[in-house]
């Protein structure tokens, strides 16, 4: 995988931090749909995929089969899953040209996104377990 250029990792950590409220909201959606056992294990497995996919389409195939194991979790919030990670590989297609840029921003991007996520689910989660 490529090393990006500093211009292009500023550009890439800009739109993290633009889009951070919609993924922060993501997770507390995860909050609401789920419980903390089966939504802590789905969780991890989700950061798990997006830090060690070679692949986009890897963090993508996950969600899918996610849902299409019919898991309520999933079926709920799944589509909204898909549609920040259709922005993200949308967005990555408009500021390279080079393929093996691309791939690099979209695995950029994705991790930051699942940490985004997921932090503000455990966050939520924990949260729930500490009120009376």
């Amino acid at each position: 995988m490529p090393v990006l250029n500093t211009e292009l990792v500023d550009r890439v950590n800009r739109h993290i931090d633009e889009r951070h409220e919609a993924f922060v909201a993501l997770g507390k959606r995860f909050v609401d749909q789920c419980g903390s056992d089966r939504g802590k294990t789905q969780m991890h497995n989700l950061q798990q995929i997006a830090c060690s996919a070679t692949r986009f389409a890897d963090i993508e195939d996950f969600v899918k089969n996610q849902i299409g194991k019919g898991n309520q979790m999933w079926k709920t919030v799944g589509p909204k899953v898909l549609d920040q990670l259709s922005e993200l590989r949308t967005w990555s297609d408009l500021i390279d040209d080079d393929p093996a840029n691309r791939m690099a921003v979209r695995l950029r991007l994705a991790r930051s996104w699942a940490r985004a996520v997921v932090s503000e689910y455990r966050y939520g989660i924990a949260v729930k377990e500490m009120s009376p």
